[in-house]
């Protein structure tokens, strides 16, 4: 009996640890071996053209670069020379940072950023940690290869209605804190809940691996997505649909209609294309 016992625990674990770690997937196929020799390489998950970083100054890209290597070598802190307009460089290089790499899950933020003598120190925000951070991104592959599968042989509009649901069927974290690691897609994929950043990263990253293009975009409030059907672009937001969740509520589909994401001021607005004013909720007929 004691044997049978402990033959199911290893069975059980030697399942879990299969089918969450170690099952073969397809991957991401923008994921090439010329694309992880590059240094916008952080793991299979996604492929980043680091697109905001190109349009950061000097000091911008040094601490670009400083928070990536931050965040994963889990440091506790940066510390590093800046000039005099060193304030101003951060904001945008913390910005291109969550908008380049949805993938970046051990990166949750920085906290208590102080200037003085010329050196810029910040203190890291909880990272995950390397190892926690390896068994996620294997999870995350698995969970990412079962959505690939199911839309599969779907056209792109079935394709992003596919992913709103999947994504809206979170849950919102209401207990909101930038100190915790829903800032990040780690929380959406591991925990089953998360806030708006979660929510947009685990969508983009989705959306690329399912063959959608689309782009973050962040305010000071808020981080949404933008995506592109039939060579136009249209709001994408899934956030809205998990505060809901009710697909029956006239709501639940606003994250594809009229949401206030349309009207509001994003960092880099020059390096987004035009959005249509027509959304997807209308164009889909989704009610």
């Amino acid at each position: 009996m004691h044997k049978r016992v402990i033959l199911y625990f290893v069975l059980v674990i030697g399942f879990v640890a299969f089918n969450f770690y170690l099952r073969p997937v397809e991957g991401n196929e923008k994921v090439t071996k010329s694309y992880k020799s590059n240094g916008a390489y952080i793991n299979d998950l996604y492929y980043s053209n680091e697109l905001f970083k190109s349009e950061l100054s000097y000091d911008g890209k040094r601490l670009y670069e400083e928070i990536i290597d931050t965040s994963k070598n889990d440091k506790l802190e940066i510390n590093m020379v800046c000039n005099e307009n060193c304030s101003d460089s951060f904001n945008a290089a913390y910005s291109a940072v969550y908008l380049d790499h949805p993938e970046l899950i051990s990166f949750v933020g920085l906290d208590y950023c102080s200037y003085q003598n010329n050196r810029l120190k910040c203190r890291s925000m909880a990272n995950i940690g390397k190892i926690r951070t390896l068994l996620a991104t294997k999870r995350i592959e698995r969970e990412i290869d079962i959505v690939k599968k199911e839309t599969k042989n779907m056209s792109d509009k079935e394709k992003i209605i596919f992913v709103y649901n999947y994504v809206a069927s979170h849950n919102y974290d209401k207990l909101f804190t930038a100190a915790k690691s829903n800032q990040s897609a780690y929380s959406f994929f591991t925990g089953g809940s998360s806030v708006c950043a979660g929510f947009a990263k685990a969508s983009q990253i989705l959306l690329q691996n399912v063959g959608i293009n689309s782009m973050l975009a962040l305010d000071s409030q808020h981080m949404w997505n933008y995506v592109e059907y039939d060579k136009k672009w249209y709001i994408f937001d899934a956030t809205y649909g998990s505060s809901f969740r009710d697909k029956s509520s006239k709501y639940y589909y606003e994250g594809l209609g009229d949401t206030t994401t349309g009207v509001i001021d994003h960092y880099f607005p020059e390096l987004y294309p035009k959005i249509e004013e027509t959304t997807l909720k209308s164009l889909f007929d989704l009610k």
